[in-house]
């Protein structure tokens, strides 16, 4: 897949350019405080910058990473980061960890959800550094591309699940918030019945505005928390907008990433046109470095790029094809390109804190 690079427009006019466009694809949804609030969240960390600008690396990608561009597109998560991983349970209640996130799922060259993956991690924590970030990752995702699978957490997962399974005291935090959580005063139609629709028939449920994560802030979200049949319940939905990769985006791609071949996708996950609702548990949660210690840092790295693996080999032929690609690149392109996004976002997010 070819992309032209085109003159990058300044950050304020990019800022201002992709908020103009969230107003007329939400209208009177769109969360004002919300956006405020992401504005807030963009100031703290180059992390957050990052994880909250994912429009602005998609029109970055083709001059920052020119040379990559040439690669074989597949289905690619588009917004690939350090926060972008999660558990949840599958079909036969195992529960399960990779990317759980396909908001800005596109067909883009395979190398750019690597790029942006490590050039997060760099951001998120000072060690491991570029180069043993990427060795990692290459290793890895090329042993992966040859035999993908989800990320089932038993047997050789157990490690993950040692790692990031809610304790007993998140687990009492976790329902205690959803439960003192204050009604919302008023929820378009259209996202109250989606969200009714994930409970059990005839059960009636507290809605409530939900404030979470960093790209999507803008966007109406709300949870729904019940008691049913002797425990706590819960779901959510969140209004879905376009890809932020312009005529990347295929009908329906968010939702048969999320379910493809080498996934054990999660039971509750449903993605439509315009809002994606999903069941809600302390084990639902992202995923942060500050939760793992250092000895297994290279380990998690390495299992986010087997996982992206996974995704990415789901099309036809699209292993092959990976595969050839990534062995004519040696191995230093991925180490030079993630430095250099990563010190470009620093510099963007400097310039928009100053």
């Amino acid at each position: 897949m070819s992309r032209k690079a085109s003159a990058l427009p300044g950050l304020a006019e990019s800022i201002a350019g992709y908020e103009a466009w969230m107003r007329k694809q939400l209208g009177d949804e769109l969360v004002a405080k919300d956006l405020k609030r992401k504005h807030e969240r963009m100031r703290e960390h180059p992390f957050l910058f990052l994880r909250a600008t994912c429009w602005r690396w998609a029109e970055a990608a083709p001059s920052l990473c020119s040379e990559l561009m040439d690669a074989p597109a597949v289905a690619s998560v588009g917004d690939a980061h350090a926060g972008n991983f999660g558990l949840w349970r599958d079909a036969g209640a195992r529960l399960v960890w990779g990317v759980n996130d396909y908001d800005e799922a596109a067909v883009l060259p395979w190398c750019l959800d690597l790029v942006r993956l490590a050039a997060s991690i760099a951001l998120a924590i000072p060690d491991p550094g570029p180069a043993e970030t990427a060795a990692a990752m290459l290793d890895a995702y090329a042993r992966a591309l040859a035999a993908p699978r989800p990320f089932v957490l038993e047997r050789d997962h157990l490690w993950l699940r040692d790692a990031f399974a809610a304790n007993d005291a998140q687990r009492e935090d976790f329902w205690t918030e959803l439960q003192g959580a204050k009604a919302a005063r008023t929820v378009p139609d259209r996202l109250r019945k989606a969200l009714t629709a994930t409970l059990p028939k005839g059960v009636e449920a507290r809605i409530a505005a939900r404030v979470a994560g960093a790209g999507s802030l803008g966007r109406p979200r709300f949870t729904a928390w019940t008691e049913h049949q002797g425990g706590p319940l819960a779901a959510e939905v969140k209004a879905l907008l376009p890809s932020c990769w312009k005529g990347g985006r295929e009908a329906g791609l968010a939702a048969k990433m999320a379910a493809g071949r080498f996934r054990s996708p999660d039971a509750s996950l449903d993605y439509r046109a315009r809002r994606v609702t999903r069941r809600l548990s302390p084990n639902g949660r992202k995923l942060t470095f500050e939760e793992i210690g250092p000895e297994l840092r290279l380990q998690l790295i390495g299992a986010m790029a087997a996982d992206l693996a996974a995704i990415h080999a789901d099309g036809a032929g699209a292993s092959r094809a990976i595969a050839t690609d990534l062995k004519r690149r040696g191995p230093a392109w991925l180490a030079a390109a993630a430095t250099r996004v990563a010190e470009w976002t620093a510099g963007e997010h400097a310039s928009y804190r100053g």
